[in-house]
């Protein structure tokens, strides 16, 4: 009989300990996760150096470079993974059994010829050995929840860089793309003038050619507004230093080939995205919290030793000691049924976050490859007709039989298409990296 309760004793003080762990391991997920949907592994950090994270962004970065300094370095985002170590903690504490209540009662006599008695009950939860696994397998699927969460937050973020650096792309080709056609119309402008002074020109394309170049210095600084705003913006969200100066970008803007076809990319979605998995592990968590519930009907049984010495008697003993709670008024009736409704409120959140995942993959797979044919279009129907035009025209121009305006207006329609073309291939980029997101992955990884 003592070394059954002794085994109990040396098995409730041990098994506590075994949940004790550093709740930074748990970010292991995290970094898994990241590095198999984004190419990145996330660094938990203590503070983040705003000067060294500058120091890089100047160097030049590529767009995965972008990436990986931005989930390093964001403070929105470091400050989430600090929610993994709260949730990590809860589980550890979820793990521990409850203190042994020892009490002991001294019986002190009024008059001298009587003797103290005592009492002595030692009791141990014995209703944790199976609500203390059900309260860590909860707590375990709300840590389960918050890493896809974290992991949900880091594709956000990835998205977010994706977008801020093809826009400082976009603007600072389109800057190029407007000086070029600015100082083209400037070198005309000049030639107009110098034969207006002879007679050789109208007033009327003097005029113009004034409009004209004004029109697109205004455009020059419009767009140098543009770009100085998105290198303000992707320097805040990487983690550096605000500020307008330009940043070196070694990527391009480019076109993307086909990609899988949209019924594998749907499976894909609803098999693996991040939200799908978070209103799994919500399922799962609410069915494990009916379970715990329905154990904490009876949820006070304690087991252990009593010990009494009556010194008058002279007589001792020690037996087993049983305390319980009977489930006369508190029937735990309430927290049952909120944990099922929990449970039936997470399964219809399931069905809804399906349909909005294949909404969004559907949707932006449509625009995707809606924008892959505009730029073949213009890169075959549009882009080289006004190529011949131009040489056609110069013909007649170093014939004289054509205006210089005319001929102008001839290449700044080649230079207007052109910056048409660089906003479709910035679009297209930008599907691209909304689609990814839709998915919760990167097409690459996605056969």
């Amino acid at each position: 009989m003592r070394e059954k309760f002794v085994f109990l004793i040396c098995l409730i003080f041990i098994l506590p300990h075994c949940t004790k762990k550093n709740p930074k391991e748990s970010f292991t997920t995290v970094s898994e996760q990241s590095k198999k949907r984004c190419n990145t592994e996330p660094m938990w950090k203590e503070q983040s150096n705003k000067k060294e994270v500058t120091s890089l962004i100047n160097k030049g970065i590529s767009i995965h470079d972008a990436i990986t300094i931005g989930i390093s370095n964001n403070l929105p985002l470091q400050a989430k993974f600090e929610e993994i170590g709260v949730k990590k903690s809860d589980l550890i504490q979820a793990g521990f059994y409850t203190n042994p209540n020892v009490d002991c009662v001294f019986r002190i006599p009024k008059k001298k010829d009587l003797q103290t008695n005592i009492e002595l009950t030692a009791n141990f939860m014995l209703s944790d050995l199976w609500q203390v696994p059900l309260r860590k397998k909860v707590a375990q699927y709300d840590l389960e929840v918050k890493t896809y969460e974290i992991v949900n937050e880091i594709l956000h973020l990835r998205h977010n860089i994706q977008k801020n650096y093809i826009t400082c792309l976009y603007h600072q080709k389109r800057l190029h793309l407007t000086k070029e056609i600015t100082n083209l119309i400037n070198s005309y402008k000049k030639r107009i003038d110098y034969r207006y002074k002879f007679g050789y020109t109208s007033d009327l394309d003097k005029y113009l050619a004034e409009s004209k170049l004004g029109e697109w210095e205004v455009n020059i600084i419009d767009t140098q507004k543009d770009l100085q705003q998105s290198y303000v913006a992707l320097r805040e969200i990487l983690g550096g230093e605000i500020s307008i100066e330009s940043v070196a970008l070694s990527d391009m803007l480019k076109t993307f080939p086909d990609i899988t076809p949209l019924k594998q990319l749907e499976y894909f979605a609803l098999t693996s995205h991040p939200t799908i998995l978070i209103e799994k592990s919500k399922i799962a968590r609410a069915n494990k919290t009916i379970s715990y519930e329905k154990s904490q009907i009876i949820d006070n049984i304690q087991l252990g030793v009593s010990y009494k010495r009556d010194f008058e008697k002279n007589v001792s003993g020690v037996g087993p000691s049983v305390a319980l709670d009977i489930p006369l008024f508190d029937t735990n009736y309430g927290n049952i049924e909120r944990a099922k409704f929990l449970y039936e409120q997470a399964k219809k959140a399931l069905v809804a976050q399906k349909q909005i995942i294949l909404k969004n993959v559907a949707t932006n797979y449509i625009q995707y490859e809606s924008y892959l044919k505009q730029i073949k279009h213009y890169e075959t129907f549009v882009i080289p007709p006004i190529i011949k035009a131009i040489a056609y025209g110069k013909k007649f121009f170093n014939r004289m039989q054509m205006t210089k305006m005319v001929f102008l207006e001839t290449q700044i329609d080649l230079y207007k298409h052109r910056l048409e073309l660089l906003e479709l291939q910035y679009k297209t980029a930008s599907a691209y990296a909304d689609l990814e997101f839709s998915l919760g992955s990167q097409l690459n990884i996605i056969s």
